[in-house]
Parts: structure tokens; C-alpha cells; sequence
């Protein structure tokens, strides 16, 4: 809501017309006073009728002009820091720190420009407390940051106009003692964010907040609140409102707003309700009529046994460390996990990745991290023909699992590093399990050779099976020589074995 510096003319013209009307009363008298003696020509008096007129209409304009600071300034040749204020009428102009007014006229200012005020804070109750006839103030182009004290009880002050200053925060009790007050313009200066929304009485109009650097990752949900003060709706430019921080910028602020609401809403669902949710990322669609909000789950040390079968809505980044999560089955039969391109399942009871095998989240993911887990070994073909189709996969985390290395699965498995070790940011640290005897224990599966996992160990122990089926070869050799010997004895001598002859 801008306002215009428009003089007080009236008492001018006044003055004016006065002075007109003895001009020509003058004009008058002299030429009746001349006589016969000199008269003045027709063309001469109508002359002198135009140039009386133009330089009328040419002062009651100049009465009635607009001026903005600069403008103002510029007329009045205004460079030092000292006060310096111009009067007319009920208006006034200021600049400087504005120390020292105590002009008894002031009193009765009802319009004030405030233009270039230098110092850095602004105490609106020591300087305006003694106008009390004050109905517009406008505040332009100056230094102060914040304003130092609420605003003294004003009862006429209706129009309030602080833009393009360094003001960068503000209090909700600000203005709460304007009863009068109906439009605020707070433009183009560098507020960040609100800690809540002002107290303003109830009569109060409109609010204009656009052009200032938002800081979006504040909370400024309130703008979207509709209750019985009216608080959100009369910000008459929220549409215009833009946020500037790092995150965000670039974004409309009541979106951003509005896509928190919604994620917090949605964040309380039971399945979730230990979670913490984060508006990480709002994205343009493919063809930037709408925008896509990005949400971070993380609902890790919550002691979850499963994968939960909720998540907001434009969930892409969930983390579910450090639960007791076993199985993953959960991403390829619940859809919702299509939206989730980086989870995180470190440290849990995970133990095998096979049923993801031609899945669709397998083939779309960007970020999979399984440090930690029981991971012992898995089909090595259903990682390869998964990132050989997602061209989207950046990162993939199998550390500090309990990797076996024989000769069965370790040289596939060396195969699948090698040839993804740009995603598979860890391969150098996964390494062998324990396994008593086996040398290879802690050492990187990558640097393995065949001859390491494909050989018998150099220090052969005699299992008890083995042992056993020793003795039961011994005991068949004895059994079958024991009977070759009878056979002999018997063709030879013709006697039985001594135990024939014992059988009945």
C-alpha cells in the first residue's frame, strides 16, 4: 500500500486568489487614477490576463505534486545524516536520524515520509510517540534492521508503509496498539521470516509481505491459517510471496507452506508416528506446470521388525538404520517403495536379497546401503542384470556383512565389484567372514585370489567320519583275506574252518 506525498494547497491558494484579486484591484486604481493621460490597449490587458492565469494554474499543481524520497531530497538538497524535516501543512518530509524533532507543529503532522533514516535501529515509540494526529507513515530507503520498541498508541494511524529498508525481523506485538491501523505494507526489505503472525486489531484490511528474502525453511505456516482472525487471508500478496534460501528458492512460499502441511499431516499415521518427516526438495514437473515436493523419512532406532506399509505421499529418501528389520520383501510387493529412489538398511537382520530378483524398485533405485547386515552371499546375476538396467543407481553399500569366500560364490562375486565398483562405493572394505582354519578372515573379497578360496587347506585334519570309514575299510580287506585263507586251507587239506565245525 504506497502512499503519496500530496501537499496541503488550500491555505496556499487561499493566499493566492488574495493576491490576485489586489493585483488587479491595483491595476485598477492606476489607470483610473492615470486619466486621460495614459490608457492601457486591450491586447495588453488580455496578455497580462493569460500570464496571471498560467502562473496560477502552474502554482496550484506544484502544491498538489507527488514526491518520492529521492525526489524530495533531490529538491530540498538533503545529503547530511543531521534532521532535516520540510513542512507543508499537515505533511511533513524527514530524513537523518531524526533526532531532536521536538517542533511543536509536528504535533499536528497527519501524512510523514521518513526517507534514508541511517542509524540501524528504529525506535518508532521515541520518535512518533508526540504525533498523535498521525494517519499515514511511510518509512523509505533506510538502514535499520529491526525496529527497537512496539509502536506507541497512535488512535488515528491508519496507514503504515515501511519498504526498501534493511529491516530483517520483526515481533507479532508490533503494531498491536493501532487501533486505526487498516493496510501494512512491509515490501522489498530483507525479513526473512515471522516469528508468528502480528497482532493487528480487528478492522484491519490488507497486509502486503511480497519482494523480502523468505527463509522457507522457517516455519511460516500461518499465511494458510483461515481462523476467526483472519490472520493468513489478509495478506493480499501471499501469491507473490518467494522464498530465497538455499533449499528452496526460487519457490512460491505458500506452496512450500502448504507441502509442509500436508507431510506433517500425513506423518502422524500410526505405522510412522515415531518417524520424523523433512521437506527436502521441491522439483518442477517434466513439463514445469506443477511442482513435485521430495520427502526424507527417517524412522531409524525406532525397533521396527518390517519395512512399514506407510509412507507420505512423495516419499523418495527413507532411513530405517539400526531397527531389526529381516526381510525386504516388503519393496517389491508394497508400491508405494516405487517412490523411494535412497534407502538406507544398515545395521539390521537382513539376510538375503534374492526375492528382489527382476524387481521394479531393483531396477529404479539410486541409493541402497546394506552395511551391517547377515548378508552371507546371494545370486550375483541379481545385481548385474539390475544395474545393468538402472541407469540411475549411484550408490550401493554392502560392507560389514559376513561375506563367505569359497570357491563357489567369491569369484562371481569379485566379477560384480570390478565391474560396479563406481556404484558399489565400498568394495574395498567388504571382506571375509570368520571361519575357523580359513586364513582369508578380514580380508577384502577384492583382493582375493582363486588360488586363496579353490584350495584345501595346508594342514589336513582328520575328520571322525573319515576316521570311521577307515576302520570299516580295514575290517572288509581283513574279512575278505580271513576268507580267501579258509578257501585255500580247505581245497589244499581238505578241513573246514574251525568255526564251520561249531555250527549246528
Amino acid at each position: 500500500m504506497s502512499v503519496g506525498a500530496k501537499i496541503d494547497s488550500a491555505p496556499y491558494l487561499r493566499t493566492f486568489a488574495t493576491f490576485l484579486a489586489t493585483e488587479r484591484a491595483s491595476r485598477s486604481t492606476t489607470i483610473r487614477d492615470a486619466g486621460p493621460v495614459k490608457s492601457i490597449s486591450p491586447s495588453v490587458m488580455w496578455f497580462r490576463e493569460i500570464i496571471f492565469t498560467i502562473i496560477s494554474v502552474d502554482f496550484a499543481l506544484s502544491l498538489n505534486q507527488f514526491y518520492s524520497c529521492d525526489e524530495w531530497i533531490a529538491l530540498n538538497n538533503h545529503t547530511s545524516s543531521q534532521s532535516n524535516c520540510s513542512l507543508y501543512g499537515i505533511s511533513a518530509y524527514c530524513t537523518g536520524n531524526l533526532e531532536g524533532i521536538n517542533d511543536i507543529r509536528m504535533k499536528m503532522v497527519e501524512n510523514m515520509w521518513i526517507c534514508r533514516f541511517p542509524n540501524k535501529t528504529f525506535d518508532p515509540f521515541h520518535i512518533l510517540r508526540h504525533m498523535t494526529q498521525l494517519r499515514k507513515l511511510r518509512i523509505n530507503y533506510s538502514n535499520f534492521t529491526h525496529f527497537s520498541n512496539d509502536f506507541p498508541e497512535l488512535k488515528h494511524l491508519e496507514v503504515v508503509n515501511v519498504t526498501n529498508t534493511a529491516m530483517a525481523y520483526t515481533r507479532p506485538t508490533l503494531f498491536r496498539k493501532l487501533p486505526a491501523l487498516r493496510y501494512l505494507d512491509l515490501r522489498g526489505n530483507c525479513l526473512d521470516h515471522m516469528e508468528g503472525p502480528l497482532i493487528l486489531n480487528s478492522g484491519f484490511k490488507k497486509m502486503y509481505l511480497s519482494g523480502n528474502k523468505w527463509n522457507c525453511t522457517r516455519n511460516m505456516k500461518w499465511l494458510l491459517t483461515y481462523d476467526e482472525n483472519g490472520r493468513g487471508k489478509r495478506v493480499a500478496d501471499k501469491d507473490m510471496m518467494r522464498c530465497v534460501d538455499f533449499k528452496y528458492s526460487g519457490r512460491p512460499l505458500l506452496a512450500v507452506m502448504d507441502f509442509k502441511m500436508q507431510m506433517r499431516t500425513q506423518c502422524s499415521h500410526p505405522d510412522i508416528l515415531n518417524c520424523s518427516c523433512v521437506l527436502h526438495y521441491i522439483r518442477p514437473s517434466d513439463d514445469g506446470e506443477y511442482l513435485i515436493p521430495m520427502v526424507t523419512v527417517n524412522c531409524s532406532h525406532r525397533g521396527f521388525q518390517d519395512l512399514p506399509d506407510f509412507l507420505p505421499k512423495n516419499t523418495t529418501i527413507l532411513h530405517m538404520t539400526h531397527n531389526r528389520i529381516s526381510s525386504v520383501e516388503v519393496l517389491r510387493k508394497n508400491p508405494i517403495y516405487l517412490e523411494v529412489h535412497d534407502l538406507f538398511l544398515d545395521y539390521n537382520q537382513i539376510e538375503s536379497i534374492d526375492f528382489l530378483e527382476a524387481s521394479r524398485w531393483l531396477n529404479n533405485f539410486r541409493v541402497f546401503s546394506l552395511r551391517g547386515n547377515r548378508l552371507t552371499k546371494f545370486s550375483s546375476h541379481i545385481l548385474d542384470n539390475a544395474l545393468e538396467r538402472n541407469h540411475q543407481a549411484i550408490k550401493l553399500h554392502l560392507s560389514e556383512n559376513p561375506w563367505r569366500c569359497d570357491c563357489l560364490f567369491t569369484p562371481h562375486f569379485q566379477e560384480l565389484l570390478m565391474k560396479y565398483h563406481t556404484i558399489i562405493k565400498d568394495f574395498s572394505n567388504i571382506t571375509c567372514k570368520y571361519i575357523e582354519g580359513d586364513g582369508n578372515f578380514r580380508t577384502s573379497v577384492i583382493t582375493l585370489n582363486r588360488g586363496d578360496v579353490c584350495k584345501l587347506p595346508s594342514e589336513y585334519r582328520v575328520q571322525p567320519i573319515e576316521l570311521l570309514n577307515g576302520i570299516l575299510a580295514f575290517l572288509i580287506v581283513l574279512i575278505l583275506g580271513k576268507l580267501a585263507f579258509d578257501y585255500y586251507h580247505y581245497r589244499r587239506y581238505g578241513r573246514v574252518p574251525w568255526i564251520v565245525t561249531k555250527l549246528p
